[in-house]
C-alpha cells in the first residue's frame, strides 16, 4: 500500500470515486442533474490547480498500482479562493448571481472534505491509513482536523468519536444536516 499525493493525470479515476460518495453535493457543485455531466465537470475541478477538489489537495491510497482510496484535505481559510472557479461556473450556468456553496469549514481548521475507498477495497484498512495521513498533516500544520458527518450516519460519528473527534456544531450541506466534528492537533 502506498499513500501519496494525487497526480493530475489521475483525475478521471479520482472523480469517479469522489462522485460515488458525494452524489447530490457533486451535482450541486457542478449545477448538473445528469450524472455524466456532473462527473465531467467534477473531473475539471480535480484537474484544476485551484479548487477544493484539486489534485493538489488530494491524497490517494494506491494498491497493486490502482487507486483504492481518495481523501481531500485543505486549510479552511483557503476555501473561498478554492471555490471561486466553481462559484463562477455555477452562477454562469444557472443564471443565479447569488449562488454560493454551503459553508463546510472555518479558517483555523485543517478540513477533511472527503474520504472514499473503492467498493472492492473496503475492509482492508485503507480508510484508516488515509486518516492517519490526515492526522499527521494536521499535526504538522498545528491545526485541528475537522470534518462533517451526516446526521443519519451514526456509525461514522461513533467511529470518529473513538478517534478523538467531538461534535462542535451543525452544518447544512445540500439541504442535509451534518455534525461538524473536530480533533485537536
Amino acid at each position: 500500500m502506498n499513500i501519496r499525493k494525487a497526480e493530475k493525470q489521475e483525475a478521471g479515476v479520482i472523480s469517479e470515486l469522489l462522485y460515488s460518495m458525494l452524489g447530490q453535493i457533486a451535482r450541486d457543485h457542478t449545477a448538473s442533474s445528469a450524472d455524466d455531466e456532473a462527473l465531467r465537470v467534477l473531473q475539471t475541478y480535480v484537474e484544476s490547480d485551484c479548487s477544493r477538489y484539486s489534485y493538489k489537495n488530494i491524497t490517494v491510497a494506491e494498491l497493486n498500482e490502482e487507486i483504492a482510496g481518495v481523501m481531500i484535505c485543505y486549510e479552511g481559510e483557503q476555501i473561498e479562493a478554492f471555490d471561486k472557479p466553481m462559484v463562477s461556473y455555477v452562477r454562469e450556468k444557472t443564471g443565479n448571481s447569488k449562488w454560493l456553496p454551503d459553508r463546510e469549514t472555518e479558517a483555523g481548521d485543517f478540513y477533511l472534505d472527503s474520504i472514499v475507498v473503492g467498493e472492492s477495497y473496503q475492509g482492508k484498512g485503507i480508510g484508516s491509513m488515509l486518516l492517519q495521513s490526515a492526522f499527521q498533516e494536521a499535526e504538522s500544520r498545528k491545526l485541528p482536523l475537522t470534518l462533517n458527518v451526516e446526521f443519519d450516519n451514526e456509525g461514522a460519528r461513533a467511529l470518529y468519536e473513538k478517534m478523538d473527534f467531538y461534535v462542535t456544531g451543525t452544518r447544512y450541506i445540500s439541504g442535509k444536516p451534518f455534525y461538524y466534528m473536530k480533533r485537536n492537533a
